[in-house]
């Protein structure tokens, strides 16, 4: 079985990402085996690199983009870096003096290296920099230091974390911010500590240009070349050790970004970042002509994009592996996010594969494509045909969002189709994951065309459980300052319990599990749950995770359908909040026989 599940997983691989597997991975190997000799090897081809100029207004004008990701990250957690204490993910580790940093700590979780990877990142010297100025220096020299010193390209495992290229590329664009943070500031850097710094900027570049992530591609690639083109733009001479890298840009946004301006890997979080990374490109003012039109028309897109998948807070829903606070507030990054607006809007990207509908305080985003791209999937969840809604300006239902990226069960959990707010099938999943980032069969979302005969709605199906004859769908009607309409079909048989559970955020009522308080933007409400047809299963005490591991108590409503008839199973519900508590029986029953008649006409 195992054989099997790894060749679902590596038959979507491009030929690209396959024949460079074993050479970026031989690479490190190589490496680790004769550090010294590779050290050395870098260390001369860092002298390629010319000489930095880091007042340059085109490169302020690059990495201002890296100080605002940076505030918002880490800006709220600099008071104990100072000692040692670091917050990183949400996670604390003091300790006890910068003296005593461990850069590879084990936390006790398999294959968690995003803590460590971060801590490596640095980002959190740039809010330093920025905000502290020259008490930043001795932190960068006591890091920088410790670093080098406990990081020996010998010791195993070190070029997957803190020598990660992925790693690197944060590493050198957040030493350059905070250069050039320094240069604006006019603070007087020592001879020796600028050498210091400079010289982990030359390495890391070096180091970086020969192993860019051509094995994994995707945002690790994209990552790289952002990097390159922020240490391009400190060159006061020509900058050739980054021109064949910088003319694979466009390419590399074409992999990254859709048609409709959706990212590839269909997280909003990741989207956000991107997003980041396209800015930094377009003022780095390193890129040839075909590289600027790339990134412009992305940036474009991607903006609009934005907006689709956020909610009136002004942040995006947390779709696959996305949380809040690892990126700035979709509404800070882009005027094209339109928390409330003052007339019914339905925006739709079939490539992204996320609908929103909204009007003033009211909002659901729909989620009804691909759970990423197939030859990088890593981010994904089986959240397919799953809902986030808002009300009066405030998340009701929410996606549960991620509780760890360490390979184990709550890794495993959290990313199954029970765990979100879809419709399913107990103990089936519609996407085969393994190990922290992996996924072998997987099944496919596709959106639904609806008539607007009851009043503008979204609809999509997916085809998950195929193999074993069934099909399922959802249709999705919003009615502002009044409810939403929720209908669910099970086509076909599979002999196990179907389900649907929804995550309310609010606090259910004593004498009644289905209704809830809710403090919104415009008042207390009451947000009820009404079955129209099927049939109810429980409530229970659920977590979600709008940030990073940090478990938020909520309510798990979980509900059963119908049947309708000998092939087909039913489950509608009215989500309401308004005034007007009548409830649109004729219009779930329209919805219902659109949903059966389309999706009946789906073919594979």
């Amino acid at each position: 079985m195992n054989l099997i599940r790894i060749f679902q997983t590596v038959r979507h691989l491009s030929l690209s990402q396959l024949a460079y597997r074993p050479v970026c991975r031989g690479k490190f190997l190589l490496m680790e085996g004769v550090p010294n000799t590779a050290h050395a090897y870098f260390r001369r081809r860092a002298g390629l690199i010319g000489r930095f100029n880091f007042a340059d207004e085109r490169l302020e004008k690059a990495v201002s983009h890296v100080v605002q990701l940076q505030r918002a990250v880490h800006g709220e957690f600099l008071d104990g870096l100072g000692g040692g204490r670091f917050t990183l993910l949400n996670r604390e580790i003091d300790f006890g003096s910068l003296c005593e940093v461990e850069w590879r700590r084990e936390l006790g979780e398999r294959n968690n290296r995003l803590w460590r990877m971060n801590l490596s990142y640095m980002g959190y010297l740039v809010p330093l920099v920025e905000a502290r100025g020259v008490e930043a220096i001795p932190i960068i020299e006591s890091l920088l230091t410790s670093m080098t010193a406990q990081n020996p390209w010998s010791s195993p495992g070190v070029f997957r974390d803190i020598w990660h290229p992925y790693s690197v590329s944060h590493r050198v664009i957040n030493l350059v911010t905070c250069l050039s943070l320094f240069d604006r500031q006019g603070v007087k850097v020592h001879a020796a500590t600028r050498e210091l710094i400079e010289s982990e900027i030359r390495l890391g570049t070096s180091f970086l240009l020969g192993n860019l992530e051509r094995d994994l591609q995707y945002n690790h690639l994209f990552k790289n070349f952002v990097c390159l083109a922020v240490v391009a733009a400190t060159q006061t001479d020509a900058f050739d050790f980054a021109s064949g890298p910088l003319r694979e840009v466009p390419a590399s946004i074409a992999q990254q970004f859709l048609s409709d301006g959706g990212h590839a890997e269909r997280a909003p979080m990741y989207h956000l970042l991107a997003l980041i990374d396209l800015r930094v490109l377009r003022d780095s003012g390193v890129l040839p002509a075909a590289g600027r039109e790339a990134v412009r028309q992305a940036i474009c897109g991607a903006e609009n994009a934005a907006n689709v998948v956020s909610h009136p807070d002004g942040d995006v829903a947390i779709f696959n592996d996305s949380w809040l606070g690892e990126a700035p507030a979709a509404f800070d990054l882009t005027d094209a996010v339109v928390q409330r607006p003052k007339e019914f809007q339905r925006y739709e990207l079939p490539d992204f594969g996320y609908a929103r509908m909204a009007k003033d305080g009211d909002s659901v985003v729909f989620d009804y494509g691909a759970c990423g791209p197939d030859a990088n999937p890593g981010h994904a969840h089986a959240d397919f045909l799953s809902l986030e809604l808002s009300v009066g300006g405030v998340r009701a239902i929410v996606d549960p969002g991620v509780p760890t990226y360490s390979e184990g069960e709550a890794r495993n959990s959290s990313r199954s189709a029970s765990f979100h707010n879809g419709p399913c099938v107990s103990g089936l999943e519609p996407i085969e994951f393994w190990s922290s980032f992996r996924v072998g069969r997987r099944g496919y979302a596709y959106p639904l065309a609806l008539s607007d005969a009851a009043g503008p709605a979204v609809a999509g199906w997916h085809d998950g459980y195929i193999k074993r004859g069934l099909r399922v769908a959802r249709g999705v009607r919003l009615y502002p300052g009044s409810g939403l309409l929720v209908v669910d079909l099970w086509q076909g048989k599979s002999g196990l319990p179907e389900q649907s559970g929804f995550l309310v955020s609010g606090r259910a009522h004593e004498d009644d599990a289905y209704s809830f308080n809710l403090d919104t933007q415009d008042g207390p409400k009451t947000f009820s749950i009404s079955m129209l047809y099927g049939a109810t299963s429980a409530t229970e005490p659920a977590s979600y995770y709008l940030k990073f591991g940090l478990p938020v108590a909520g309510r798990k409503a979980v509900f059963n359908p119908a049947s309708i008839n000998d092939t087909t199973r039913c489950l509608a519900l009215w989500f309401s909040w308004g005034d007007d508590t009548s409830v649109p029986t004729q219009d779930w029953e329209m919805l219902s026989r659109e949903l059966a008649a389309s999706l009946a006409s789906r073919t594979i």
